[in-house]
């Protein structure tokens, strides 16, 4: 198996730090002054594992560009077209099988078709606004993050970024809770759904060779329970119940994604660390 370059692991461990530093100390800031966190640094904030390796790369000397490091090769229209519907497509029939229990089984109500039919419509044009967010992010975590673990073979390297994604979203979704934006459960729940979510889309850039279908997908404007239309009378156990059906169809699908493709997805990615672990 190929092993990942040091300063490339190196590289790693400073965009973590980095990152999670730097949302850390955000989000103590607003806590600290007593000032609400605005809905648009939700949106905005998705920018900073984008800029976090912007000085990443400042600061460690790595092989290649920008486009290298966030995997913006979309290798030709068809294949990003193609990747980037099959991941939307993808994600939304997980959700909606995700829901199907626990209408079918609990007290959970599923949304009238007209509220369904609406959000089909507004799709493709809510992904795209979306996607001018959700790049800041996947080109942080799932271009530049996973780029520099390569080495480490698939779910090894997209357990440790799935895990750090989780670890950069609890000061956000702590200090929501903790100012009233958001309930506790939601918060809790979210939060800890982000970890397969993240295996996910790491699945899909390894599959499609570029991190444009994961930005489409992480566009993706709903989850399981914007399926559900009775969400404030569900209990705590039908939260994570849906979280945890959620988590498994969403592993499944990651498997599925990268059957056989555990390996560098090219030769040349093979010659490079081959030559960067060589004695000198």
């Amino acid at each position: 198996m190929q092993r990942t370059n040091r300063t490339d692991v190196r590289a790693a461990r400073v965009f973590v730090s980095f990152a999670l530093g730097a949302i850390t100390a955000i989000c103590a800031a607003f806590l600290a002054v007593g000032a609400t966190i605005p809905e648009w640094f939700v949106i905005v904030g998705r920018w900073l594992p984008a800029l976090v390796s912007l000085v990443v790369l400042r600061l460690v000397v790595l092989p290649g560009g920008l486009a290298r490091w966030w995997d913006l090769r979309p290798g030709g229209w068809r294949r990003l077209l193609g990747g980037g519907a099959v991941a939307v497509l993808a994600l939304i029939a997980v959700y909606a099988l995700s829901v199907l229990p626990v209408v079918a089984l609990g007290p959970a109500e599923p949304q009238p078709g007209s509220a369904l039919v609406q959000v089909a419509i507004l799709l493709i044009p809510t992904i795209l606004a979306f996607s001018l967010s959700t790049f800041g992010e996947e080109v942080g975590w799932r271009g530049f993050l996973q780029q520099t673990l390569t080495g480490w073979g698939f779910w090894r390297a997209s357990a440790t970024i799935a895990g750090v994604w989780v670890a950069f979203h609890v000061p956000l979704h702590g200090a929501m809770a903790i100012q009233g934006t958001i309930d506790w459960l939601i918060a809790a729940t979210s939060t800890v759904g982000l970890f397969p979510l993240g295996l996910f889309l790491s699945a899909v850039v390894l599959r499609f060779g570029s991190v444009w279908p994961a930005v489409f997908a992480h566009a993706v404007p709903l989850s399981a329970l914007n399926l559900i239309s009775n969400v404030d009378n569900l209990g705590a156990g039908t939260h994570w119940a849906l979280t945890a059906i959620t988590a498994v169809l969403l592993t499944a699908g990651a498997a599925l994604l990268v059957h056989g493709r555990d390996q560098p997805a090219d030769a040349d990615s093979e010659n490079e660390a081959s030559a960067a672990d060589a004695p000198t």
